[in-house]
């Protein structure tokens, strides 16, 4: 999946069927809250630099990886 250099919204990953799944299966607590569907013209660089805070970076670059191969 072509991610553009981490500029591609949440919406977008959301929309996309086997990205939404790597999203639910990894990070199950936060794709079904309502904020995650308010936020959908956030872009990837951004939430990862929120969820930085939260998420240790190798689980983030892992998830990436896994993006980027659909």
């Amino acid at each position: 999946m072509d991610l553009r250099n981490n500029q591609i919204t949440i919406r977008e990953l959301l929309a996309h069927p086997g990205a939404r799944k790597v999203l639910e299966r990894r990070f199950p607590h936060v794709v079904g809250r309502p904020i995650v569907a308010a936020s959908g013209s956030m872009t990837l660089e951004r939430a990862m630099k929120l969820g930085a805070a939260y998420v240790p970076q190798k689980f983030i670059q892992e998830t990436l990886r896994e993006l980027q191969r659909l």
